[in-house]
């Protein structure tokens, strides 16, 4: 029986918190096991507003680079009654054992310390060499954050790169190191491919603004991008010589 309930509460998070405060988290010690071989861990805390006033977190801060926090929205505003959830993601790449991360609530009115306790099986993402667990990672997090591309490491690939070059040089630096790659993802289009009217209004909103929901960043500087609009008309160009405008596809047609 004893053995039972140690095992019992290895696997469980610990129980919301108590409403000592304007809000309730839970839980308050998220405890995972993370899949045979997985690169990363997902676990989500809730916070529940149970005070009578509007309740602001100004953001988060993990204790290591490889944990991420994300809220709902910066800053993440909670209304009496209301609630929502902070996720996180922990980095296992070439981790073993047992971890521990801290998340602490920056807030001047509901601060408070978390706990992620994250234990990687034998064997951890040693089945995965380091370049492709990199690679995995990388696009994870770009589907967690289009414009995670421009930040951390990813910066050396992916904006460095891009500064002082247009046209042709920039496309093949800032677009074909994803579009044109031996090993792209299968989520990356195949720009020769598009089912689109690729029009010059389209080329230009698609490398500014990128596309939502995809790993497409937004790319124009004014969004956290590398790019001025002298780059961006350049691209434009660029994609309007080497994929000439056409119609998009019509559904309804059939060849048959």
């Amino acid at each position: 029986m004893f053995f039972s309930l140690i095992a019992f509460l290895a696997v469980v998070p610990l129980r919301a918190d108590t409403p000592a405060g304007p809000l309730i988290w839970d839980p308050i010690t998220n405890v995972a096991m993370a899949k045979p071989g997985a690169i990363s861990a997902h676990l989500f805390f809730t916070a529940r507003n149970v005070s009578k006033q509007e309740v602001i977190i100004d953001g988060v801060k993990t204790s290591c680079g490889c944990t991420s926090a994300k809220m709902p929205e910066e800053p993440w505003r909670l209304a009496p009654g209301k609630s929502g959830r902070m996720e996180i993601t922990v980095d296992l790449r070439g981790k073993t054992g047992t971890l521990l991360k801290g998340v602490s609530v920056l807030s001047a009115t509901a601060p408070k310390d978390l706990l992620i306790q994250v234990t990687i099986p034998p064997g951890g993402t040693n089945t995965l060499s380091p370049a492709m667990a990199d690679r995995l990672w990388n696009q994870e997090m770009a589907m967690a954050d289009r414009q995670a591309v421009f930040k951390g490491d990813c910066v050396k690939c992916h904006l460095e790169p891009a500064f002082g070059k247009s046209g042709a040089a920039l496309y093949r630096v800032a677009c074909g190191i994803c579009h044109d790659s031996p090993h792209r993802a299968t989520m990356v289009p195949d720009l020769s491919a598009l089912k689109i009217e690729s029009t010059t209004n389209y080329w230009r909103n698609i490398v500014a603004h990128g596309k939502p929901g995809t790993l497409m960043p937004a790319s124009a500087a004014t969004e956290g991008g590398p790019l001025d609009d002298a780059q961006i008309d350049s691209l434009v160009t660029f994609f309007l010589g080497k994929y000439p405008p056409k119609k998009a596809e019509d559904p309804l047609d059939d060849d048959d």
